[in-house]
């Protein structure tokens, strides 16, 4: 779609058209590695396949007025490339066949079980084996199969009633006898009878490869995009990478009317971006990962040239690689490996590309003390600034926002609520998944947090959780600056007190919140605590 479009046009939609779009006609682009998804082997070639495809564009406005682009196959729905002054608005995304499977219990006598699977999800049955499709291409076969329980598939139970979820290991849906009895039903038996399968749920099931995004814009500037419904999302959510200033204005992004799940990782991820991203009057549940997450990517010192001053930078993680972190005259600082402390910077002058996983920095000054394969640099230069104001969050089996920029961080009058995890998580590191980095000031105010981190994933299930993962356990320096925690309402604590856990932090203002249980504050190296006028209900 708009293959021809010039600059400057503004672009209308029929009126509550349905464009199908197949995998096999869509636009296909090389070329395009996204941050935290396909590992080399899964799509060695950064391969997209799209619907919308905008590259080197400006000032361009794709109304959809109210048309749905529905997908068929596995897509990156909206793909952009270093365009400029993009609006995409009243436009709704969904797939006819979502690669994310349901299916509901309608009972469980002693192991003997009728299921429901849900009508978008195709499937067939191979023996004792439930075999999940995709629809049939041109070719006529599927677009995709997977065994129920095949490699690399996870799983979660929902209950719909609590709209909360619980993860469900593989061999408790293996089956020793499956029996179509209708279009969409099954009799089956479970393997292990006694194994928690209880009726009114609902499984969901997906595949853990990230080989598409919900969508992806790379190196872009002034993206805006407003009313934008997004029933379903593949592989990871929408991807802003390197991309200077975003806005989501009242966008929906939940499962249609009769699924349970939106998105198969995060609904927004911001990799390396700059300027400010805003994400305001947006509502989102359903996805098997976080809400939002903005980091940059910490990449290793492996090697130095002291008479060209230069470094060889890596990619660590195996599902971030292949696209270009640095350009000419960003900044880099050089980080310590186990302190997480920033101890010198300096100005790339060039860089040359070596391969998917390394790039060599040419540096505008004399190297400082590194420790090789150890220490890490982060491109100090695309650092955005978050705004998200009055969203509803809830429910999702992840967290809720994740932000790690030294930007000016803002979170207010929003509703989270039903999160597996924490409300808000604030880390850093540079020997896990390398998303970087230290935080100045996050404001969190006026929020309403509710049954956050109802799955227990830390000890004492902390809705406000601090945790950059320093190595050097005596390490008495702060990574992230101050929290600024005023004015928020917190409801249901999964373990009858509500927790905030604070590590590494200079400062943390805890004021006129509200609690309908005990609440405390568990710190580690952190340098004041002022907690004022706090109300326990």
């Amino acid at each position: 779609m708009f293959v021809n479009i010039k600059d400057g046009k503004t672009v209308t939609l029929q009126k509550d058209k349905i464009y199908h779009v197949r995998q096999d006609d869509s636009f296909e682009h090389t070329g395009y590695f996204c941050s935290n998804t396909a590992k080399r082997h899964e799509n060695p070639k950064g391969l997209r396949r799209s619907a919308v495809y905008l590259d080197k564009k400006k000032n361009i406005t794709i109304d959809g007025n109210g048309a749905t682009i529905l997908i068929h196959g596995k897509m990156t729905p909206l793909l952009f490339n270093e365009c400029e002054n993009i609006t995409v608005k009243n436009l709704i995304i969904d797939y006819a066949c979502p690669t994310m499977t349901e299916f509901k219990i309608l009972s469980n006598n002693g192991g003997e079980c009728e299921i429901e699977i849900n009508h978008d999800c195709r499937f067939r049955v191979k023996k004792n084996s439930i075999i999940w499709q995709g629809e049939d291409g041109l070719d006529g076969k599927p677009y995709w199969e997977s065994e129920h329980i095949g490699k690399g598939r996870y799983f979660k139970l929902y209950d719909p009633e609590a709209e909360m979820c619980r993860d469900f290991r593989k061999l408790d849906l293996e089956f020793t006898k499956v029996i179509k009895t209708g279009e969409h039903t099954l009799r089956v038996t479970l393997k292990n009878k006694d194994a928690f399968f209880p009726t009114g749920h609902i499984m969901q099931t997906r595949s853990i490869v990230r080989d598409q995004t919900g969508s992806y814009f790379q190196r872009c500037r002034n993206l805006t995009f407003e009313n934008l419904r997004v029933k379903f999302m593949h592989g990871l959510g929408i991807v802003s990478q390197f991309c200077d200033t975003v806005t989501f204005r009242n966008c929906d992004f939940t499962p249609a009317d009769h699924r349970t799940a939106a998105s198969t990782a995060d609904f927004f991820q911001f990799s390396g971006c700059k300027g400010k991203l805003t994400i305001e009057n947006c509502k989102a549940s359903g996805a098997h990962d976080d809400y939002i997450n903005v980091h940059g990517t910490h990449l290793r010192i492996i090697r130095r040239n002291k008479k060209e001053n230069s470094i060889t930078v890596r990619f660590m993680h195996p599902e971030t690689w292949g696209f270009q972190a640095f350009e000419k005259g960003d900044i880099l600082d050089f980080i310590k490996w186990d302190t997480l402390i920033p101890y010198s910077s300096a100005r790339v002058a060039d860089y040359k590309r070596l391969n998917d996983t390394d790039i060599k920095l040419y540096l505008d000054k004399k190297l400082p003390d590194i420790k090789l394969k150890k220490d890490v640099v982060e491109n100090a230069t695309w650092t955005p600034d978050l705004y998200v104001r009055n969203c509803d969050f809830g429910p999702t089996s992840g967290r809720g926002i994740l932000c790690t920029t030294r930007g000016e961080v803002i979170i207010e009058n929003n509703r989270l609520r039903n999160l597996w995890g924490p409300a808000l998580l604030i880390e850093d590191d540079c020997n896990f998944w390398f998303e970087s980095g230290y935080t100045n000031e996050i404001i969190f105010r006026n929020n309403v947090i509710i049954n956050c981190d109802y799955a227990k994933m830390w000890q004492g299930a902390p809705t406000i959780r601090y945790t950059p993962k320093v190595m050097d356990e005596s390490s008495e320096e702060f990574v992230h600056g101050k929290l600024t925690l005023v004015n928020n309402i917190f409801k249901c604590p999964c373990d009858g007190e509500h927790l905030i856990w604070l590590e590494y932090l200079r400062e943390a203002e805890i004021k006129n919140n509200v609690f309908d249980a005990p609440y405390s504050v568990k710190t580690k190296c952190v340098g004041k605590v002022d907690e004022e006028n706090n109300i326990t209900q």
